[in-house]
């Protein structure tokens, strides 16, 4: 029964052609466009000129930024010494109450 089927061929599958031959793609020549010479030096010069446009708008934009944070940190500070002033200004108050409050007490006896 083994020797039976040595002889007989593999049962194809669903959807192949069933033949044993195989036909290579069709090569395809690739063209490749030339470019002419004023295209090629038209790239780099708009390229330049972008980058030559660019470069000073951001240095613009990094000094605009740094006096930006100059000015704020001048701000934050004055913020908090006007907090701590008051803050002193209220302690100052509140030892006065209490020690006026104390002396009127001491004074009634």
């Amino acid at each position: 029964m083994a020797t039976q089927a040595r002889g007989k061929k593999p049962a194809s599958k669903a959807g192949s052609s069933g033949s044993d031959f195989y036909i290579p793609p069709v090569p395809v020549a690739v063209v490749h466009p030339r470019q002419s010479l004023g295209e090629e030096l038209m790239g780099w010069v708009a390229a330049c000129v972008l980058i030559a446009f660019l470069l000073p708008m951001a240095a613009m934009l990094y000094l605009d930024i740094l006096e930006a944070k100059h000015e704020v940190k001048q701000q934050v500070e004055k913020v908090e010494k006007l907090r701590r002033e008051v803050e002193r200004k209220q302690r100052d108050k509140n030892r006065n109450d209490s020690d006026g409050a104390a002396g009127d007490r001491m004074s009634g006896r």
